[in-house]
């Protein structure tokens, strides 16, 4: 019998997948779960509470002659890591080297043309750590990340914390509408070319999606 899964933070549908042993796209595609899809469109962000129908597994049977060696070979799964570092006006910090560890791995590399690091990491990961090297000073900077814990960007919680990591916003991620979140929100509308309302509008909502990159 199907069974339901209730969405813990840090947890999206590629981790959750994983715990059962299915692939994320089976997750994602099926009816059961089509409220989860057209609420949230974007499988890697999920919010806690959100439930995702977990079905039963479907065993196929392959057919092969004795007495000969068959291999078999299992997908392997990865998540993966997209992060985009910028400076304070905006603008891609490119060609910084750059340490990146998770669950005790150390992946190394330099952001590309567009600032981005990009790494498969293991679906179950929840945190790691971000060591970049700035190339003009040699100092480095070092960020913890927890990986999973960005809600929707239809809450509150969600937007400011996109907008704290695009240095939009410089309060807590509360998830309540509380006047810096407001005003920083109203700026945040003009420097798009959108009306101050402070509201995290529609248009808002694609306008920082646009920004952050999701």
């Amino acid at each position: 019998m199907p069974t339901t899964h209730q969405v813990q933070q840090g947890e999206c549908l590629v981790s959750i997948a994983e715990s059962y042993g299915f692939f994320w796209e089976t997750l994602w595609n099926l009816p059961e779960n089509k409220p989860i899809r057209d609420t949230r469109r974007d499988p890697t962000v999920l919010l806690p509470g959100d439930v995702v129908t977990i079905p039963d597994k479907t065993v196929k049977d392959y057919i092969r002659p004795t007495g000969a060696r068959h291999t078999f070979r299992v997908k392997n799964v990865p998540a993966r890591l997209n992060i985009r570092l910028q400076d304070e006006g905006g603008r891609a910090r490119s060609g910084l080297a750059y340490v990146l560890t998770v669950d005790g791995v150390e992946k190394r590399g330099v952001t590309d043309g567009d600032g981005a690091v990009l790494q498969s990491i293991p679906p179950l990961a929840r945190g790691g750590t971000l060591v970049v090297t700035d190339s003009e000073s040699g100092e480095e900077e070092s960020y913890e990340l927890d990986l999973g814990h960005l809600d929707p960007l239809d809450t509150v919680a969600g937007a400011q914390a996109r907008m704290k990591q695009i240095g939009a916003y410089y309060g807590t991620v509360s998830n309540t509408m509380t006047l810096p979140f407001v005003m920083a929100l109203k700026a945040f509308q003009e420097s798009r070319g959108l009306r101050p309302t402070g509201e995290l509008d529609a248009s808002t909502q694609a306008a920082l999606r646009e920004t952050h990159g999701g």
